[in-house]
């Protein structure tokens, strides 16, 4: 028999939007609504692969890990909300939400551990801040021990939702695309060395102990394990001018 609980919430942000709406849970999926009115974003139950409850800028924030879009942001909840998106979770999915209490010290230096759809950066073991793999469109070595991420930004209105379509809600892979000032790179000081991870037969990632454990560079592994989680492929855009046979002096 089908399970007929609905479970909704007003005042919802998707995916960091300028605008709220209304999301709405059922046992097939959730949906969600801008309230200024346009077309629902639908999203498919059997995609949920976990659920993490924590606090936001905005309330607290329910953060959907799907097993083929990545990471769903929906934030704008109140505390109370927790124990009926909880009870919904479990009911219509089967899925326990996982409460995460973020890092506040302030501390700049910490652990970056690589997840299934993100980077955290974890300080004493908790998270300081993620960043989504959808998110990266690029990353190089800048230095010895010096790795640059560069995020991805808006290449129009109609990408982002900026039109009003969409309650300003970012498509996969773009932050919200009317905001004046954006965050687009980050640079990570790693020193030292550190071992590469095998993949078990399963596909989870596990420390090489023993003699056959090789150091690396830590900066380089980061920047191959990010290029791999990321997907980056070649990065190219127009060009302005070619110049050909220059020599050139650099400090």
């Amino acid at each position: 028999m089908a399970n007929t609980m609905v479970e909704s919430f007003d005042g919802i942000f998707l995916d960091l939007s300028k605008q709220s709406g209304k999301c709405k849970f059922i046992q097939s999926g959730f949906a969600w609504r801008p309230s200024g009115g346009g077309d629902s974003i639908p999203f498919d139950g059997s995609n949920i692969a976990g659920a993490q409850w924590s606090r936001a800028a905005r309330g607290y924030e329910l953060k959907i890990l799907s097993r083929e879009s990545g990471i769903i942001q929906l934030d704008g909840f109140d505390l109370e909300d927790h124990d009926r998106a909880a009870k919904a979770f479990k009911v219509l999915y089967g899925i326990n939400i996982e409460t995460k209490e973020h890092a506040l010290k302030g501390w700049n230096w910490g652990k970056g551990e690589f997840g299934k759809t993100e980077l955290a950066f974890n300080v004493q073991n908790r998270p300081a801040f993620e960043i989504p793999y959808t998110e990266i469109s690029n990353t190089n070595l800048a230095g010895k021990n010096e790795v640059a991420v560069e995020f991805s930004l808006p290449a129009g209105g109609a990408e982002t939702g900026t039109n009003g379509h969409l309650g300003e809600a970012r498509s996969r892979g773009r932050k919200a695309g009317a905001a004046r000032d954006q965050l687009v790179e980050m640079r990570f000081y790693i020193p030292g060395t550190a071992t590469k991870k095998e993949k078990d037969e399963d596909g989870e990632e596990k420390s090489v102990d023993g003699s056959d454990a090789e150091e690396h560079n830590a900066a380089n592994l980061f920047y191959d394990t990010l290029m791999d989680k990321a997907e980056i492929g070649e990065v190219a855009g127009d060009t302005y001018a070619t110049f050909l046979d220059v020599l050139h002096l650099t400090p």
